[in-house]
């Protein structure tokens, strides 16, 4: 996952920085160009600006509260034996590595400038890394999942051997391996250069169509495939049903309860995911087809950086902070198993209160 910094520039070499720094008027100059304007642009710069300092702290506490919220869930008994809840809760980890190391840095940079990953060469790569790794792991278990329910409601027994936790455990091991081994060019290639920790000229071009193939292409489309076949295995499923109801002899794949609303939360997911994030290749593509423009207005730049801060910060992390209350707006036993989570917590906060409150009486008798 990659972000062009949301500085003010009059021509760079072409460039997609892997995070925001801090975008402030720091010179009296910038000052003149900023009043010299008034066009409904400049107020671009102080909205992103904004949106870091004051909105990104609401996304990292809604984030980090539903994906640890989702952990707490999925490792539950109840759920333990769902190989599709291991894929979500693999996600859920994923997401919660990337909302802290995407929206917590970004927001260090604001409120503690200068930005070190502009200094360090080894934060800049590790911190890219990470972002890589976690945001195509979160979507690739997302993909995993969806394979997962495509295998359980299929009609044909041999594939539906393939949803069991034993088979879930190798995919996780397999193709987190498979990712952390073909993302290494990021951190041998991604460099400093005038503070701005990024990719730069012939690689940040191959990265950025290594990224349209990626989240613009492969995994979208898996995603929308499973989630087509699902809905061809469903309506399968009920054709069968009706006309060997009364049939004793033939065994039909029945999804109980609990499969049910996993499936639920797997299409729900696939849907959400694809409509927040299907702006960020196009923006993408954009960016190298319009880099080479010379001569750009200043108000083009501050719009066009607008768009990118958006398509590739706010609507992709938003992503990893909504999935938890869309899980719970689409299944009823999800909301449930999120009730006993919430109740357990709050008892045992008021049980450590009255334990606190009953020590200190006997300390004071």
């Amino acid at each position: 996952m990659v972000f062009l910094s949301p500085k003010i520039v009059r021509r760079q070499p072409l460039f997609f920085s892997l995070h925001i720094n801090n975008f402030t008027v720091s010179n009296g100059t910038s000052r003149g160009l900023l009043s010299a304007m008034p066009s409904g642009a400049e107020i671009l710069p102080s909205l992103q600006q904004n949106t870091i300092r004051y909105g990104f702290p609401i996304l990292v506490a809604l984030g980090n509260f539903g994906n640890l919220a989702i952990i707490l869930i999925f490792t539950r008994k109840s759920l333990r034996q769902s190989s599709c809840a291991f894929y979500l809760l693999c996600a859920a980890v994923f997401s919660l590595l990337g909302v802290n190391w995407g929206l917590v840095t970004n927001m260090y940079t604001v409120y503690h400038p200068p930005d070190p990953f502009g200094i360090s060469l080894s934060l800049c790569r590790t911190r890219g890394y990470i972002l890589q790794i976690s945001s195509v792991l979160y979507r690739t278990m997302i993909v995993l999942a969806s394979a997962d329910r495509c295998a359980l409601s299929s009609v044909n027994a041999k594939i539906r051997s393939f949803s069991k936790p034993k088979v879930a455990i190798k995919m996780i091991i397999i193709t987190s391996l498979f990712w952390m081994i073909i993302s290494i060019h990021l951190p041998i290639f991604q460099t400093i250069i005038s503070g701005r920790c990024s990719v730069f000229g012939v690689y940040g071009i191959f990265f950025s169509l290594y990224q349209i193939f990626i989240f613009g292409l492969l995994l979208p489309a898996l995603m929308i495939t499973f989630g087509i076949l699902i809905q061809k295995n469903l309506s399968a499923i009920r054709s069968r049903v009706q006309p060997l109801a009364g049939a004793t002899n033939i065994r039909q794949p029945m999804l109980n309860k609990r499969d049910m609303n996993l499936l639920k939360v797997v299409l729900a997911e696939v849907t959400v995911g694809f409509l927040l994030s299907f702006s960020y290749p196009i923006q993408l593509l954009y960016s190298v087809l319009t880099d080479s423009i010379p001569n750009k207005s200043q108000d083009r730049i501050w719009i066009e950086t607008f768009m990118t801060f958006t398509a590739r910060t706010v609507l992709f992390y938003l992503n990893y902070c909504v999935t938890f209350y869309l899980y719970v707006i689409v299944s009823k036993s999800f909301r449930q198993e999120a009730k006993v989570i919430v109740l357990k917590c709050f008892m045992r906060t008021g049980q450590e209160h009255v334990s606190t409150i009953n020590g200190s009486i006997t300390a004071a008798h």
